[in-house]
């Protein structure tokens, strides 16, 4: 389901670059350029040694060290690499040790500016703003994002209605519109506002149907399937029963009752 939200998000950050930015981090950007380049996961030169250790002070840690021939351009970065990844899957401290072994005075730098330092991030939540701020807008993509936002003491029907009648009012083609509806519906899951909105939606007369919305689809299959489980297991009745009963191929029900034998 995550990467549901994400999909939206990564879809519409384009528009939300510029008004997310100055509105909500106070940074007002005048150019950007896109990277397209994908973040590895994986590094693929094997640290030279690593090993937990625990020493006479009973201090415990991960070792790593690396041995050097030559200078490398970018080895504190390498290093801050390693750091990363050993830090989060082993949650120790690390030290780490670069040997030399060349012949010409080493010039790598040992130590990152004071601006290359991670020190953390920065954490902004929707619900600390206000909905009216994100309403106030003229892109639908920051307007949806209300439904994540802080709703005050307002009622939640109310601000989907707001959210709605906003979307409306801006002016776009009736499939656009659908587009952000369901995407509106969508991010309504994360605050259990699914009957609120679909609700909304068919007072105000809008056209989109969940019915239709392959993730209600997916709950619906998930639902179905729980209770194939149930009936198999009872054993009174026979996979052709079930799969009449839930509406669903028989082979579908033989796949289940296969898994189970399992």
């Amino acid at each position: 389901m995550a990467s549901d939200y994400d999909k939206i998000l990564k879809e519409n950050i384009a528009a939300l670059l510029l008004p997310l930015t100055e509105k909500y981090l106070n940074i007002k950007i005048i150019d950007s350029r896109e990277l397209k380049d994908k973040l590895q996961t994986t590094i693929e030169k094997e640290p030279d040694f690593i090993r937990i250790v625990k020493t006479d002070t009973d201090e415990e840690f991960i070792l790593h060290i690396e041995f050097q021939t030559q200078d490398e351009e970018g080895m504190i970065y390498r290093m801050q690499e390693y750091f990363g990844l050993l830090r989060r899957k082993h949650g120790l401290p690390v030290r780490q040790f670069v040997i030399y072994l060349g012949k010409q005075p080493s010039r790598m730098q040992t130590q990152l500016a004071p601006e290359e330092v991670f020190t953390g991030f920065d954490l902004k939540s929707l619900r600390d703003y206000s909905y009216e701020s994100l309403l106030d807008s003229q892109v639908p993509e920051e307007i949806i994002l209300a439904i994540l936002s802080d709703l005050r003491e307002e009622k939640p029907e109310e601000v989907i209605r707001q959210i709605l009648s906003r979307l409306q009012g801006i002016g776009m083609d009736q499939i656009t519109l659908r587009k952000y509806i369901r995407q509106l519906s969508m991010l309504a899951r994360l605050r259990k506002l699914t009957k609120e909105t679909q609700k909304q939606i068919k007072d105000m007369g809008f056209t989109y149907n969940i019915t239709e919305d392959y993730l209600y689809q997916e709950g619906q299959q998930t639902k179905a399937n729980e209770l194939i489980i149930e009936m198999l297991k009872d054993g009174t009745l026979t996979i052709e029963k079930i799969a009449s009963l839930t509406k669903v191929p028989v082979e579908h029900v033989k796949q289940i009752a296969e898994e189970l034998k399992k």
